[in-house]
């Protein structure tokens, strides 16, 4: 999502590479995309290219020392990143700077990336590492990112490359040396280094396991610096106050579209492409947690036959009757009441009016009745979603039945992706008084981030506090339809406020 104002900087403790594809070049280059200032400590300059490494000459442990003292005495550092290290000496150096770093920042997220080797071969990247500072670099920080060879090397287990779970024993592992005792939240076990035709990241808790698909593309995994892209996407993410699974997603989504638009030079040379910030076919498809990954992802919901435009929200089904009569193309009926034989007469009701006018009309959770009505379409809440009993969706589907999904964050919207619905609901955009906000309002520039990451796949509704006057920026930052509520319902001429709004959709659905 877009950084947030901000007088602070990101820190990437890592090796120099001559390519500039990997190492700290890439990670200063990453974190410019995303809009953040990056600092760096350079721990090794090495002789590298697409034959892998061939000299490392690391740095003199006292002078990175030096450099992370006058860092944190002279810039505010909102994250850190940690790359290659080098050696044992720099090692060393780098745990206790870290170690007495974050007991004064508690909060302070440090992501480690455990680069071992460069993925085409060569030299070794960490030499004679002691265990025991490997588990206090483990401990200090708050997010580890190593790929499977690396995980396998450092926890001693052996290789695996299956497109299943991780096994149990490695997740024993995981937990017991990185998760317990330490600051670390996290491991994220990318799928780079395996088989089949999807790329799984794991995203390994305390006490969850929940998986990221991504469809994996034919390079080979030959392209350099993916690694480092993505454990600087993870620290940037966090520093603008993600989630990790948050992080998670827009890592893996900015590491598959880098691949994707990977710049190539001579000799086989593929370089990620760091400014690169993917659409819906970057988009990975998150699991619930501790289910395994659809993977190919299921049939796609029916699309909308229509933009939404001004999708209005009518809060009884005299409203959404009065609404249609007055010309709205996309209603969402929201019946609050417990009548359940009331309330299956007036959807079948309302159904039958939207029919009659060509309408698309959405009903809010009560999915049997929208069913049973032959209702257009349902919307439906995450929480909602993970309610349904098992072949429902799969009824919705058989039935033609369009499905809307409500988004709030990154992983959410991964979550979507994995239903493949009609359309995704994203917000707050702006402050609304319809209901307490859980999350902070997007404004237009994240707005212009969901749809980057909606398009071309998924149609895209923006709602939250957007006014009559609003719906034409709102369109022209990427939705393709914008909800309303008070600003038609509790307008002192609701008819034409309604009419306000679809003259402005009508200018501006499509808009840049």
């Amino acid at each position: 999502m877009p950084a947030p104002e901000r007088a602070s900087l990101l820190l990437s403790i890592a090796g120099h590479d001559p390519t500039g594809g990997a190492g700290c070049t890439a990670d200063l280059a990453a974190w410019a995309a995303q809009g953040w200032r990056g600092a760096s400590v350079c721990t090794a300059l090495t002789v590298q290219g697409a034959d892998g490494v061939r000299r490392v000459q690391c740095s003199d442990s006292a002078l990175v020392r030096d450099n992370l003292a006058l860092l944190r005495a002279q810039a505010p550092v909102a994250a850190i990143k940690l790359g290659m290290l080098g050696d044992a000496a720099v090692l060393r150096a780098v745990v206790e700077a870290l170690e007495s770093w974050v007991a004064a920042a508690p909060a302070l997220p440090v992501v480690w990336d455990p680069v071992l080797g460069a993925g085409a071969g060569g030299r070794p990247l960490l030499r004679g590492a002691d265990d025991a500072w490997l588990q206090r670099l483990a401990r200090v920080s708050s997010v580890i990112t190593p790929n499977r060879d690396e995980a396998a090397a450092l926890l001693r287990l052996p290789r695996w490359r299956g497109d299943g779970a991780p096994p149990a024993e490695w997740v024993d592992a995981m937990r017991a040396r990185w998760l317990r005792g330490g600051r670390a939240q996290a491991v994220l076990l990318k799928g780079g280094h395996a088989d089949g035709d999807a790329s799984i990241d794991w995203l390994v808790g305390a006490r969850t396991l929940q998986a990221a698909a991504v469809a994996r593309l034919p390079d080979g995994g030959s392209t350099h610096g993916t690694g480092c892209l993505y454990a600087s996407t993870v620290a940037a993410q966090l520093a603008c106050g993600a989630s990790v699974a948050d992080a998670a997603v827009e890592a893996q989504a900015r590491t598959r579209a880098a691949i994707a638009r990977a710049w190539r030079g001579g000799s086989g040379l593929r370089l990620a492409d760091s400014a690169a910030s993917g659409d819906s076919e970057d988009l990975p498809a998150l699991a619930a947690i501790d289910a395994p990954p659809a993977w190919p992802l299921p049939a796609p919901f029916a699309p909308l036959r229509e933009a939404p435009g001004l999708y209005v929200l009518a809060p009884d089904a005299d409203w959404a009757l009065r609404l249609l009569d007055w010309g709205a193309r996309t209603v969402q009926l929201r019946i609050k009441h417990g009548d359940a034989k009331l309330r299956r007469a007036q959807i079948a009701r309302v159904a039958a009016a939207a029919r009659a006018c060509d309408a698309q009309l959405f009903v809010n959770d009560h999915w049997r009745d929208a069913l049973e009505a032959a209702a257009f379409g349902v919307h439906l809440g995450q929480d909602d979603v993970a309610a349904l009993p098992g072949t429902a969706l799969d009824d919705l589907r058989a039935a033609g039945t369009r499905l809307g999904l409500s988004t709030h964050n990154a992983a959410e919207l991964a979550r979507a992706h994995a239903l493949q619905p009609s359309y995704v609901a994203c917000g707050p955009v702006f402050a609304t008084r319809s209901k307490a906000l859980a999350h902070q309002p997007l404004g237009l520039d994240g707005l212009r981030w969901w749809a980057a990451r909606c398009k071309p796949r998924y149609a895209l509704v923006a709602i939250g506090g957007i006014g009559i006057d609003q719906v034409g920026a709102a369109l022209r930052a990427g939705a393709d339809g914008v909800a309303v509520i008070g600003a038609v319902i509790d307008s002192p001429d609701p008819r034409q406020a309604l009419r306000v709004g679809l003259a402005q959709c009508a200018r501006d659905v499509g808009g840049p």
